[in-house]
């Protein structure tokens, strides 16, 4: 009777780590996630082979900083997995240009269409940063 009960209290204390884990490793991805006013809309980006630096905020959305200090928050029509480890990322583009709804960026291969493309401001990038 007392060891079926130390395994139920096991079994219960695994569970709750587990639960535990499971919520710690969900909450910075939720915390990055910029909400969808962030920036103001933009159709598209031109110049694209401008680009400088980019980084992953989370699968989902993208800072491209482009020479001349402009920086677009660019949002996926999903999360793309491997985002933030890919060794290479690539993005489509058309004429030197990038348009959202059409054009999509390439994680070691995996197509991740862009849904939205957003200028953002210095103050707004200090607070994505964060």
């Amino acid at each position: 009777m007392r060891s079926r009960m130390m395994t139920q209290h096991k079994n219960m204390s695994i569970r709750a780590i587990f639960t535990v884990l499971l919520t710690a490793l969900t909450l910075p991805a939720q915390a990055l996630t910029p909400s969808g006013d962030v920036g103001e809309p933009v159709l598209s980006i031109d110049s694209a082979d401008q680009i400088s630096e980019w980084s992953a905020l989370d699968n989902k959305h993208v800072l491209l900083n482009m020479h001349g200090d402009d920086t677009y928050l660019i949002t996926l029509n999903q999360q793309c997995y491997g985002l933030t480890w890919a060794r290479n990322v690539t993005v489509s583009m058309s004429n030197n240009t990038i348009w959202a709804g059409f054009d999509a960026i390439k994680a070691d291969g995996l197509a991740c269409p862009i849904e939205r493309i957003s200028k953002v401001s210095a103050q707004e990038l200090l607070q994505l940063k964060l």
